[in-house]
């Protein structure tokens, strides 16, 4: 009687054994960690220094959230270079006058393969495929995106330089891409150029310089 105890004994505890290996994961790297981080997350807005956040692909619309109003008038073959197509704010610079940059619609004026011109022409020609990146594929327009991310680069600058060379205030900013549980994807910086002779605004494209903008 003694022995059909212990082996029915040592039986249930095999069977036990076997039914708990059967509901453990075969091993740790079946268990989803508390933390999971998507490998390719797909990004829902942008932040920049303001805090203003830049919705892509109407999600504002779900959110509530507002997006930001961007008007950029047209620049027809015979509009002139001078004619004004949007005012921004901008940050002063020690011992240069000014708090505005004009975006004109400009030259796309091309010198051996380079594209030298200013204003909306030359940031269309050299750099519309540079914002397109940044913007296309999520949903926004570049134009939009553009107007957002300039406007940052030159309230919110983290880098403000006067070049006497050419006589222009180079401004550098960055802005943040954010999956929608708001984790950061990836950092990417934005140049301005403006004169300090006329407050034109020359260029402004997104670049990969590495910023330290206080977050």
């Amino acid at each position: 009687m003694k022995l059909l105890k212990k082996i029915t004994s040592i039986a249930l505890g095999a069977l036990l054994l076997g039914s708990s290996l059967l509901s453990a994961p075969a091993n740790a790297a079946q268990m989803e960690p508390e933390n999971f981080v998507e490998t390719q997350a797909v990004p829902a807005y942008a932040v920049g220094e303001s805090g203003e956040r830049f919705y892509f692909d109407n999600i504002e619309q779900k959110l509530g959230v507002a997006q930001p109003a961007a008007y950029w008038s047209p620049c027809g073959v015979f509009d002139k270079n001078e004619k004004l197509v949007r005012t921004f704010s901008r940050q002063t610079v020690k011992g240069v006058s000014g708090r505005t940059a004009y975006l004109r619609c400009g030259t796309n004026k091309v010198v051996k393969g380079k594209n030298i011109g200013w204003g909306y022409r030359h940031i269309k020609a050299g750099h519309m495929n540079d914002w397109n990146n940044q913007a296309e594929s999520l949903g926004a327009n570049w134009r939009d995106f553009a107007d957002w991310a300039t406007n940052e680069a030159l309230k919110w600058s983290c880098l403000k330089k006067y070049q006497s060379g050419n006589k222009t205030i180079r401004y550098g900013g960055v802005y943040e891409l954010r999956d929608s549980r708001g984790r950061i994807i990836k950092k990417v910086g934005v140049t301005a150029s403006v004169s300090a002779t006329n407050s034109r605004l020359i260029t402004s494209h997104p670049d990969s310089v590495n910023r330290a903008c206080g977050k």
